[in-house]
C-alpha cells in the first residue's frame, strides 16, 4: 500500500470537485479519521467524532474541509411512524 499523503486544509468556496493538486475533476473519495486519534489534539471527547477527509482518486492528495461527523447506533436513526388512512366523509 502506498504511503498516505499529509492532510491539507482546504476551503470550499462554491463547489469542490476538482483536485487542486493534479486537476482530476470527477470528485473525491472520502475517509473518516477519528478526531481523538491525534496525539497532539488538545480537545478530548467522550463522543466519537470523525474528521471527513477527501481523497483524490488520481494522485491520492488528502484534504480536510472542516467537516466533522458523529455516527450513532443504527437503531436510533429510525423513527417509527403509523400510516393513517384517510377518513371517508
Amino acid at each position: 500500500m502506498a504511503e498516505q499523503k499529509e492532510i491539507s486544509p482546504i476551503k470550499v468556496i462554491e463547489e469542490l470537485h476538482i483536485c487542486p493538486s493534479c486537476g482530476y475533476d470527477l470528485g473525491f473519495h472520502t475517509s473518516f479519521l477519528n478526531v481523538n486519534s491525534s496525539k497532539d489534539n488538545p480537545i478530548k471527547s467522550t463522543k466519537e467524532v470523525f474528521r471527513v477527509i477527501l481523497i483524490c482518486p488520481e494522485c491520492r492528495a488528502r484534504y480536510d474541509v472542516g467537516w466533522r461527523v458523529s455516527f450513532v447506533e443504527p437503531e436510533s436513526r429510525f423513527v417509527k411512524t403509523t400510516i393513517i388512512s384517510p377518513v371517508n366523509p
